[in-house]
């Protein structure tokens, strides 16, 4: 690899790996021209505005060994894609690219702030405009009810602890919130047996953001629902009808007896 200089020096990529799964800077790049679109075909032209000229079989070895270390879980290109195809998604193992994941825990609580009651709505932007100021967070999920031990779950990645820690004091300072409490995510590591030898196991972690009702199952139960309601619709029909003809019996004897 040949790295073209740069006027600032400070401003080139590091070789060196940062996270424990042996990502380096450069790989980063190469995902992020990926999801901007490049083939791997094309990604080392991407890379050359970047100052870094590889070729474009390097390239293509370094996503497949992103593919091979579950990195990269899925793409849209193919063996059988062209050429000119882009890469118009890429989902990557979270757990591969940061070395700290965390789930967040926030309890509220509800003082009158400028004399009024703070609303979920507003509680919950406050969260999103932080979020997006830091950048480590991935989603933020709303837990209400009495009795509950925290009323927002943020779940956040990154590999600086120093960045986690100070948005965790900036969302201790809104003056909504009674508690912050964050648990680390671990993904399992141990010793297995493998052909008689004592071998390190990591295990996959279970990564599925992007998930669709089954057909079958989802027909049926639509089916369940409409078939349910039908017969509650037919029910309720019939029940007013038998009211409507009870009535107009009644009305008619009472007609009679009036003509009597």
């Amino acid at each position: 690899m040949v790295g073209r200089g740069t006027d600032n020096q400070e401003g080139a990529i590091p070789m060196k790996n940062l996270t424990k799964n042996n990502i380096s800077p450069l790989d980063v790049l190469i995902l992020q021209v990926l999801q901007g679109g490049a083939t791997p075909d094309t990604a080392n032209k991407e890379l050359e505005q970047h100052g870094y000229v590889l070729s474009r079989e390097n390239v293509k070895g370094r996503i497949e060994d992103l593919v091979k270390k579950g990195v990269i879980l899925e793409h849209n290109n193919s063996a059988d894609s062209k050429r000119d195809d882009k890469i118009k998604w890429i989902l990557v193992d979270p757990s591969k690219l940061f070395d700290n994941q965390w789930y967040t825990f926030i309890k509220t609580q509800n003082p009158l702030f400028e004399r009024r009651v703070i609303p979920y709505s507003e509680m919950y932007n406050n969260l999103v405009e932080i979020s997006r100021e830091y950048g480590i967070v991935t989603t933020i999920d709303v837990v209400q009810g009495e009795g509950q031990n925290y009323d927002f779950i943020l779940r956040i990645v990154t590999n600086e602890t120093g960045h986690f820690e100070e948005m965790v004091e900036k969302i201790r300072s809104l003056g909504w919130v009674h508690s912050v409490d964050s648990k680390p995510i671990h993904v399992l590591e141990g010793v297995g047996i493998s052909k008689n030898n004592l071998t390190k196991v990591h295990m996959n972690y279970f990564y599925e953001p992007i998930k669709l009702p089954d057909f079958e199952s989802y027909l049926k139960t639509i089916r369940q629902v409409y078939r349910t309601y039908d017969t509650y619709i037919k029910d309720e029909g019939s029940s007013k009808q038998k009211v409507v003809k009870k009535k107009s019996s009644e009305d008619a004897y009472d007609g009679e007896q009036h003509d009597k």
